[in-house]
């Protein structure tokens, strides 16, 4: 079939130009409207279930609200993990399903399962699945603040909540707007007890008439009014503070008692839950979530056009800041970052051909293939809905130098060839066209045979699940797509192209120029090629007549590389350069909002004076529809790192001024990385230790123990134990008999409470688009103190079912504090504590994590517990068995191709030798990289082999350098089968001897092998030399692996595959000496020898 494509390709040569120019003219055209993204979709298909249970307690929102959500949704088909959070007055149950689960379908399960629920729930209780959302969906952060003052925090709030909030969502792919900070205006009525006693009045009595002050009813019809019908209608909206106190609670000795007379009533903030402040002022911080799928760049400018209209209308006195978070700014760096590598590995793949061939026409047919390639490639994405990311960009990134292989190889074939053909005597000359088609045709199997070794080695990262496979099958994905395209494209174009531009030799039959083709030298290679020829063959000869000291030295450097390996660290995934930091600062438990906004704004006043800090933003306990359970203790603040400001610098600086605040513990991450850590762990810490038991007292003491012991461990850092701690509380404990008594029920008794404490939204006061809510409750100042809570009055029922007397609720229940906990963790149906920490400088996550399983292990297994390792761990560990279990069975399917490539089985495992040759240099770049960056490289060496005052810093393994590995596998292969294959050839088709066919076939390859190795590999060089900036985190040490592995492979596997296949067939080593003189005196390799000989003797 592939001859077939060949040769219709030459027959139809303009033709199939003519649609390649299609393609890259569609594509130009279609390149704009491609949707742009820092990374793939990240977020697991979640549901989470927000329910507010008002006055009850941690312990008892678990047991009667979060519990039975729990189990309901528990063993739902696709669900990998459960997790809720009980606190006081509060449950969240997270409920995660499998990558890939429709988000639609995940949401009618677990909204089946609720309605079941429902039932069994506290009355007034009602479960809600929060918006569709994803936790890396977090795109924008804008704080609204009044400079000036002139705008009351009320006012600023409203604005925010009724006004801002209410047009971000109106902008398609907003999915959440949520706001934190001033003060939420509701209308309150704030009843006097004083007053309630001196009409006989309860707090119950004042919800019953507030519910009445609205009414909204039809009257029916007038059927016949000057022949027209008129519909009446019924309004008696409240609209007004004045008509809420005017609305009439009883009738007292023939006089109204008014809500206005046993209430004040006032429009207000509610009860704060959260504060938030901009530059050190108080603010409302306003969250943006997208919608999962959402272009995230394209939103961001609906979103900003729309706040420029917006800022037109705003009140006078309120400002936007619209810089406090944007993740489309590390989006467009990331991905100008990688376009502008891309460019760069094109010009110097440019560099390369023009350099080896010399020749402008062929430059131009090879270089064809890179648009493309890219154009097939970039189609074939959109076509599949993918977006281009830093990890799609990156795959062709990755690429580049390698698409232009397949037609670098076909073009030296056919220019070759007619040079050849330009030589034999005229009768024997074949036509112009036949030459190029058997050109292509000769090295059809190789081509076909090295791509498809390359894809199926890319194979491994597809059978990546969770988070690493999110980030790295996109890039396997574009990879083999773009490698296939370029296949495509050297079987059809390339020999198209040929046709096109070059042109017939002029025959040159003489035996003088023939002699110049003996062995693959030619009189048209250029100057460079000529040269490396000249030192390559005398090398060659020397290496075939030492081959088993080849071999040798070969297998030394392998295995010393793989000693050196055994002292690298591991770690997840690299650092991002995101251009901010989020800070998380962490009071007790228990305390209050007004403390924790204190300690958080020290903090906060001293990090804007740091140098290289633009803003600093704070926001301290929970938005009121945010979907975390964070307490009044807990702050967040985004730190936005000015242009050129030195972020090691500022990151030293933050950890000082938080060390020097005590009684709080500090969290130092980044936007994007610390909600990467959440999907895995639920924590926004890299290592995160789950220790899960029923006993809440052991797992505290548990918890308390293990934090202690991890402070100690050098290269922990920011450890933070679980929240679950005891606090003080207050339960009621009602007495059944005295309830009874009173006409109560315990039931009755508690919804009054609960009304008159926490409060009852009774009704909504509309005022054009903003909706107040009503509430009732006691007023703050009679709420203050346990006692003034034990005079609470009471109703109860009388015998004819009519409101009874009152009663004091100190008459019917025992109030005292006691120690409750403040927050419950579960995970599957467990309880657990939670226990994390960071990577500090200088370590890595590998090693950190075996020194604390050694320390922690044996606390926890002391009480028979169960003790899990998750976060960035985890994740690096299944990767690292996926990759390891999947390349074997890769191993396995390569040899077998290889055997069918070459034809013998020998043969293919001299092939796989390239393999090894390839990790000396990819362990010697990681370690010669990593030891630049942090200790110096010749410190570090010495440190290595024990000599110097420097420790050995291990350098660090990604899971990036092993996605590197795997792809310099495949191209040092792909070198190995075009030597073999090329000899094959000489020694089937055009009958040489085989060590004849040896040195023509490894000389004739010489520049193939170079060129695609180079390209490769110096195509590389721009996204190595990216390292730190954004978009190349992932990328650069993926590249440094494959440099360094492609110039150490390439190197050996022109000496040892040649080496190996005399050995494999026995060649005798006379064969291997030109014209009987000693080839070492030549080569590169023998004067080595020789040097060495004599040093040692």
């Amino acid at each position: 079939m592939l001859k077939h494509l060949i040769s219709f390709s030459l027959k139809q040569s303009a033709l199939v130009i003519l649609i390649a120019v299609a393609l890259l003219v569609y594509t130009i055209a279609r390149l704009p409207k491609m949707s742009v993204d820092v990374f793939p979709e990240l977020n697991a298909p979640t549901v989470v279930i927000l329910t507010e249970a008002g006055g009850l307690a941690a312990d008892e929102v678990e047991q009667y609200v979060t519990f039975p959500l729990e189990s309901s949704v528990n063993g739902l088909p696709g669900v990998r993990r459960v997790r809720s959070a009980s606190a006081i007055s509060l449950s969240l149950v997270w409920v995660e399903f499998d990558w890939g689960t429709d988000i639609y379908r995940a949401r009618q399960l677990v909204g089946e399962k609720m309605l079941g629920a429902r039932g069994g729930l506290p009355p007034g209780v009602e479960p809600v699945m929060t918006p569709i959302s994803s936790i890396t969906g977090e795109i924008m952060l804008l704080a609204v603040s009044s400079p000036d003052k002139s705008v009351s925090d009320l006012d600023l709030r409203a604005y925010a909540e009724f006004d801002l909030r209410n047009k971000l969502l109106a902008i398609p792919g907003v999915s959440q707007v949520s706001a934190i900070g001033g003060e939420l205006p509701e209308y309150q009525i704030n009843v006097k007890q004083e007053r309630l006693a001196l009409y006989g009045l309860t707090v119950q009595d004042v919800v019953d008439a507030a519910r009445k002050a609205h009414s909204t009813a039809s009257a029916g019809y007038l059927s016949d009014v000057d022949r027209s019908e008129l519909a009446m209608r019924q309004a008696a909206r409240v609209s007004s503070v004045r008509d809420i106190a005017s609305t009439m609670v009883t009738m007292k000795d023939g006089l109204p008692i008014t809500i206005g007379e046993v209430a004040d009533v006032m429009l207000g903030g509610a009860p704060k839950r959260g504060t938030a402040a901009d530059g050190g002022k108080p603010a409302v911080v306003i969250s943006v979530q997208k919608a999962p799928g959402t272009n995230t760049l394209e939103l961001t400018k609906r979103i900003d056009t729309a706040l420029t209209q917006i800022e037109k209308s705003a009140p006078k006195g309120i400002f936007i800041n619209k810089e406090v978070f944007r993740q489309s700014h590390f989006i467009q760096r990331s991905v100008d970052n990688v376009f502008k590598v891309l460019v760069e590995a094109t010009v110097i793949v440019g560099v390369i051909l023009i350099l080896f061939l010399l020749n402008v026409r062929t430059t131009i047919i090879t270089l064809t293939a890179l648009p493309l390639s890219l154009a097939a490639a970039l189609l074939t994405l959109d076509g599949l809905g993918m977006t281009l990311n830093v990890m799609t960009l990156g795959g062709l990134a990755v690429a580049i130098g390698e698409l232009v292989d397949d037609a670098i190889i076909d073009v030296e074939n056919v220019h070759r060839r007619l040079e050849e053909n330009a030589l034999l005597p005229a009768a024997e000359q074949k036509g112009f066209v036949q030459v190029i088609y058997d050109a292509s045709n000769e090295i059809r199997s190789s081509v076909v045979y090295a791509t498809v070794l390359i894809c199926i080695v890319f194979l491994p990262l597809m059978f990546l699940d969770g988070l690493e496979g999110r980030f790295f099958k996109p890039l396997a994905a574009t990879y083999i797509v773009s490698i296939m395209a370029s296949l495509v494209v050297a079987l059809t174009v390339t020999p198209a192209m040929c046709k096109l531009l070059l042109k017939p030799k002029a025959s040159k039959a003489s035996s003088n120029v023939a002699a110049t083709h003996k062995h693959g030298h030619s009189q048209s290679d250029g100057f460079l090629v000529r040269w490396l020829k000249r030192r390559y063959e005398p090398s060659l000869r020397w290496s075939l007549n030492h081959r088993t000291l080849v071999i040798g030295a070969a297998l030394v450097l392998t295995g010393a590389s793989l000693l050196l390996a055994r002292t690298f660290g591991t770690s997840f995934l690299p650092e991002f350069n995101e251009g901010s930091f989020t800070v998380f600062v962490s009071s007790p438990p228990g305390t209050s909002l007004g403390e924790s906004n204190r300690a958080a704004e020290a903090i906060e006043a001293r990090l804007i004076t740091i140098e290289g800090v633009k803003s600093v933003t704070r926001r301290t306990g929970r938005a009121e529809r945010d979907e975390h359970a964070e307490p009044v203790s807990n702050s967040e603040l985004d730190i936005l790192v000015a242009p050129g400001g030195d972020k090691t610098a500022i990151r030293r600086e933050i950890a000082a001024i938080a060390q020097a605040v005590p009684g709080v513990t500090v969290q130092i991450g980044q936007p994007i990385e610390h909600r990467l850590s959440h999907i895995l762990s639920g924590t926004p810490a890299a290592i995160a230790i789950n220790v899960y038991g029923e006993d809440l007292a052991t797992l505290r003491q548990l918890a308390k123990q293990i934090e202690s012991e991890l402070k100690t461990v050098p290269g922990a850092r920011d450890v933070t134990a679980n929240r679950e701690v005891l606090i003080t509380s207050v339960p009621i404990r009602y007495r059944h008999q005295e309830l009874a008594a009173a006409g109560l029920t315990p039931a009755d008794a508690a919804e009054q409470v609960q009304v008159a404490l926490y409060g009852e939204e009774v009704a909504e006061v509309n005022q054009g688009v903003r909706r107040y809510a009503m509430v009732v409750r006691l007023d703050a100042s009679e709420r203050e103190r346990i006692e003034q809570v034990q005079d609470l009055m009471l109703r109860g029922t009388a015998e004819d079912g009519k409101p009874g007397p009152t009663v004091r609720l100190r008459d019917v229940a025992d109030i005292g504090p006691e120690k409750t906990p403040n927050i419950i963790a579960r995970e599957n149906a467990q309880r657990k504590a939670v226990i994390s920490c960071n990577v500090a400088d200088g370590y890595n996550l590998g090693d950190l994590v075996a020194q604390v399983k050694a320390r922690v292990e044996p606390i926890v297994h002391r009480e028979g517990y169960i003790v899990e390792f998750g976060g960035q761990f985890e994740a690096q560990q299944s990767a690292s068995r996926t990759l390891l279990v999947a390349g074997a069975a890769i191993a396995v399917v390569m040899l077998l191709l290889l055997q069918l490539s070459t034809g013998s089985f020998k043969v293919g495992l001299l092939v796989m030798i390239n393999l090894p040759l390839a990790t000396i240099g990819g362990i010697a770049a990681v370690f010669i990289t990593d030891s630049l960056l942090h200790a110096g490289l010749v410190k570090n060496a010495l440190a290595f082999v024990g000599l110097g005052s420097s420790i050995y810093q291990p350098p660090v393994l990604s899971i990036a350098s092993l996605v590197g590995f795997i792809t310099l596998f495949g191209i040092a292969v792909r070198n190995g089968i075009l030597l073999v294959n090329h000899y094959r050839h000489l020694i089937e088709i055009d009958k040489k001897p085989i060590g004849e066919a040896i040195i023509q076939g490894s000389m004739e390859r010489l520049v193939p092998i170079l060129m695609t190795a180079l390209s490769a590999a110096l195509g590389l060089l721009p996204l190595a030399l990216a390292s730190g900036r954004p978009g190349s985190e992932l990328l650069a040490p993926l590249a440094v692996v494959v440099l360094g592995g492609l110039l150490t492979s390439t190197f050996l596997n022109l000496f040892v595959v040649p080496a190996g296949y005399a050995i494999v067939h026995r060649v005798g080593s006379s064969v291997t000496s030109a014209n009987n003189h000693d080839s070492s005196r030549f080569s590169l390799l023998g004067r080595v020898s020789r040097a060495f000989k004599r040093r040692t003797s």
